[in-house]
């Protein structure tokens, strides 16, 4: 058994910007937030908000459960603005109040690879684009995570989890998606999905990868896509092994 201790740096961030005497919150994103450019909203200083993104960026590397929030947040480093600004204070007020959480490795005999994936159709305000989210285990172990927004937008729920589960495979929410992997005929409402995300399909018949549903409730990557309260997101959080050491 093994416990990543938090990172140093976590209390340290928090101080730097201030923001450690500050209301802590629960989660680091609300439920009911859609960013967008916010081209009409009011300009903040980007030497500020690119330092508090690079900052928040290195500490998802140990921190999973932020990996969607700050990536959300850092689409707009180009030009940012005062309700962008609110909602990467928020994520570093809800650091403020989860310091001690570090990601627990339970002793496991086993060393299965497995992969849980998932996205969140059209959740980009701008352009309509998906989110994917990816939790890879070695064993009971999350070794490795990821949130990302989908390079082309698609057009359905099942689209948008079967691109999500091309990054790697095992259990996927949508069984459409899983269909589509199984389905060596280019039906004409699939057909449009682009050549590159079909090779997953190659996988499955070549018994590289095996691709099974977990309902909805017991998918994880869910944490990695979208904005969740706060009793789903801390449930959510234990799952993947973040907690505390007492």
């Amino acid at each position: 058994m093994g416990f990543s201790y938090p990172n140093p740096s976590t209390r340290e961030l928090v101080k730097k910007f201030g923001l450690e005497s500050t209301k802590h919150f629960r989660t680091p994103m609300p439920t009911n937030l859609k960013l967008s450019k916010d081209e009409s909203g009011k300009g903040v200083e980007e030497t500020l908000y690119r330092s508090m993104i690079g900052s928040l960026l290195y500490l998802t590397a140990s921190r999973p459960d932020i990996a969607f929030s700050v990536g959300v947040c850092a689409r707009y480093q180009a030009c940012p603005k005062e309700s962008h600004l609110i909602a990467l204070k928020r994520i570093i007020r809800y650091i403020a109040g989860t310091l001690e959480l570090g990601l627990w490795y339970p002793f496991d005999t086993h060393s299965d690879v497995a992969c849980y994936t998932d996205a969140d159709w059209a959740g980009n305000v701008d352009d309509r684009k998906s989110t994917s989210g990816g939790c890879f285990y070695i064993g009971n172990c999350l070794v490795a995570w990821m949130s990302k927004k989908q390079n082309s937008v698609s057009l359905s729920t099942a689209e948008a989890e079967y691109i999500a589960t091309g990054t790697m495979v095992v259990f996927c929410d949508n069984t459409s998606a899983i269909n589509i992997s199984k389905n060596p005929v280019l039906h004409s409402r699939t057909k449009h999905i682009d050549i590159r995300h079909h090779f997953i399909r190659d996988l499955v018949e070549d018994k590289v990868v095996s691709l099974e549903y977990v309902p909805t409730e017991g998918q994880i990557a869910d944490i990695l896509t979208k904005p969740l309260d706060v009793s789903r997101f801390e449930s959510l959080r234990k799952s993947i092994g973040l907690c505390t050491i007492n």
